[in-house]
């Protein structure tokens, strides 16, 4: 068999420009937004243009959320953006998830949120019928999941878990027993099988595992069902982070979940990925530049610069509102929270902090630990001064922590806090997050 070659584009949120992104709303709500809204369209235009440049690849993957929050006009404009590609040779195969369909589309124009027409959820396949639904061999109705060929002897099943026919994140009994009749027909015909669908199967780290959004219900059920089905890779996105993480099922069958970042907001990567035989290569791609004004700044702290300044203010307004003695209160903790140093932080706790992590403001590294998390290949094992001090903080706390452990622990699989943090921060995997070369079976 030929090798498989693809380009994976996550999380696309497209937005059609003219409906309105401007004006005070347009700027607070931009205050909490990791990824941007306004040039979420000029992104997409020049990803795809160096992607239909490549004429070495003819197959292009994009597993849902395509656009911003489901309005009609940016999945008319995206569609033509998909069209380019199409005419440039490329198959383009599409999965919609959340953020594609509702009738609470908004946009910005005069200083206020206004509503715009939305999409509803039964009309997503005609409008991407051309990009994996009218190829497709089988398709769910009720969740508008499908299975389709994308080369010689390997099929793409693209399970929709985000739709109007399923339980949010999950792949309940009904969706799981029509996959498994094309994984048994996929079998019969002597193909493979690569799975794509918008929500992580595995969490991307640890700690989301206890998040309950952040990765498919029930996961370990679903992997080792397709791992034991013969599906060795799913791709996803939803999370808009890098993770590349592996599951082995009790019958020692082993799936990987490449899951891959938003491509308009940090840290703004797709993927180009190529099967040859057992060898699976994952290379990660940055955005390029799409023309926008970095004020000095390389394009990828442009992108980090909003995501990191997004995680502060996301901490500081959850110590806004109240009444009274609780407002006051607020206050001050919003103030010290903003002036408060890693060193006097250390001084409150009494953990002794590294000098040159000392004078850095709690608020700045928050916003730049949540930005290194999210690019994968987390750097701060506990060799590092970061790490040192985060695991001093664990250390300090372990009392509490031993408290809340058995409340977190679930269906069986008991939950060590301290450990998952830390493995959430730093990458012992093996294997990077961003560029692996990977062994299936």
């Amino acid at each position: 068999m030929n090798p498989v070659k693809f380009y994976l584009v996550t999380d696309t949120h497209y937005f059609e420009p003219s409906l309105g992104a401007s004006g005070k709303a347009f700027e607070d709500y931009m205050k909490k937004e990791q990824f941007f809204m306004l040039e979420s369209s000029d992104i997409v235009k020049a990803t795809f243009e160096k992607i239909a440049a490549d004429d070495t690849v003819d197959l292009v993957l994009i597993p849902g959320d395509l656009s911003k929050n489901g309005e009609y006009e940016s999945h008319k404009s995206f569609v033509k953006e998909l069209n380019r590609l199409k005419e440039a040779g490329k198959k383009v195969f599409v999965l919609t998830a959340g953020h594609d369909y509702g009738e609470k589309s908004r946009a910005f124009v005069n200083d206020e949120r206004i509503e715009v027409d939305g999409t509803p959820f039964k009309e997503l396949r005609e409008i991407y019928a051309d990009f994996g639904y009218s190829q497709a061999l089988a398709v769910d109705e009720a969740t508008l999941s499908y299975i389709s060929e994308i080369a010689p002897g390997v099929r793409l099943l693209a399970v929709n878990c985000d739709s109007e026919g399923n339980p949010k994140g999950k792949v309940d009994e009904r969706l799981e027993g029509w996959i498994k009749i094309q994984l048994d027909e996929a079998k019969k015909d002597g193909c493979s099988v690569v799975a794509m669908c918008h929500y992580p199967m595995i969490p991307s780290v640890p700690v989301f595992d206890l998040v309950g959004d952040a990765k498919l219900k029930d996961w370990r059920r679903t992997a080792s069902f397709l791992a034991d089905n013969g599906v060795e890779l799913i791709l996803t996105g939803h999370m808009h982070i890098q993770s590349i993480n592996e599951y082995v099922s009790e019958n020692n069958n082993k799936i990987f979940d490449i899951c891959t970042a938003c491509l308009v907001g940090s840290p703004a990567k797709y993927r180009k990925i190529i099967i040859d035989g057992d060898a699976l290569n994952v290379e990660s791609i940055n955005v390029p530049d799409f023309g926008v004004d970095t004020k000095g700044l390389t394009l990828q702290e442009h992108f980090d610069n909003q995501f990191a300044y997004s995680i502060r203010n996301r901490i500081l307004d959850a110590l806004n509102g109240g009444k009274g003695a609780a407002k006051a209160l607020k206050g001050f903790g919003k103030k010290v929270l903003s002036d408060i140093t890693l060193g006097g932080l250390g001084r409150i706790l009494w953990i002794r902090v590294d000098d040159s992590i000392k004078k850095t403001k709690f608020i700045d590294f928050a916003g730049n630990l949540g930005v290194a998390i999210f690019k994968g290949d987390m750097p701060y094992s506990t060799d590092t001064p970061e790490g040192k001090a985060i695991a001093k903080v664990l250390k300090r706390f372990r009392f509490i922590i031993k408290k809340v452990e058995p409340k977190l622990s679930k269906n069986g699989v008991k939950v060590d806090l301290a450990d998952m943090l830390l493995n959430t921060i730093y990458n012992n995997k093996g294997f990077s997050d961003n560029n692996a070369k990977l062994k299936l079976k």
